[in-house]
């Protein structure tokens, strides 16, 4: 498990149905998956539901007490416990990208909420090619992301893996599309955040892919 996100009870202005609908085009917020910046400044959150059509759909995002980039500010919060945040594309935050990057190599799953609300979407990573599907990886140094471009849905940079520096695209896809029930097939990452619904864990959908492209 990837850490414990903590949960405050708290007002939020906007909501988060509000952000859901502004950004994301959610008509139906089903809640949401959390990773963990193991530093605790960043909160990092995949709001999930369903758009107009009735498609589930994800957004991406960050919780920051400062701006980490203006170009990547979806707007600014008002959280009655911590305060003005600024909530970004997770996919223009190195902390996120850091994070979903580790998620995915290690084979790891969402972060546990400390309020014990469940997780709207399940999340495991593939790990590497050649371990074995559903367990843990082993632990891995996944430092120093530096973003070279990134949009709603798509970030490319270089990462730090166990020492080496690699060249990255990671992809986020706002429509959360069937995966492949026969495992990793030609229109799938070998790298990969495979997502369910708790109620489904049979419809398996990709929510983000790894290419390596160095």
């Amino acid at each position: 498990m990837s850490g414990v996100a903590k949960i405050y009870d708290a007002e939020l202005n906007p909501t988060k149905e509000d952000i859901a609908a502004r950004f994301g085009g959610i008509v139906s917020l089903l809640g949401s998956f959390r990773l963990v910046d193991w530093d605790d400044e960043v909160g990092i959150e995949v709001l999930i539901g369903s758009d107009l059509d009735g498609r589930h759909v994800q957004l991406p995002l960050t919780y920051r007490p400062s701006e980490v980039d203006p170009e990547h500010t979806l707007t600014e919060m008002d959280h009655s416990v911590l305060g003005h945040r600024w909530v970004s594309n997770a996919l223009g935050d190195p902390i996120a990208v850091t994070q979903l990057i580790r998620t995915i190599l290690e084979a790891d799953d969402g972060a546990t909420r400390s309020d014990g609300v469940p997780a709207a979407l399940d999340i495991r990573g593939s790990g590497q090619p050649g371990e074995t599907a559903g367990k843990h990886a082993a632990k891995l140094e996944v430092t120093d992301v530096t973003l070279h471009e990134a949009t709603r849905q798509r970030a490319v940079g270089t990462v730090r893996v166990d020492g080496d520096v690699r060249s990255f695209e990671l992809r986020m896809p706002h429509l959360l599309r069937r995966a492949s029930t026969t495992g990793t097939d030609a229109n799938t990452s070998r790298y990969a955040l495979i997502g369910w619904l708790p109620s489904m864990p049979e419809k398996k959908r990709v929510v983000a892919e790894l290419n390596f492209v160095d």
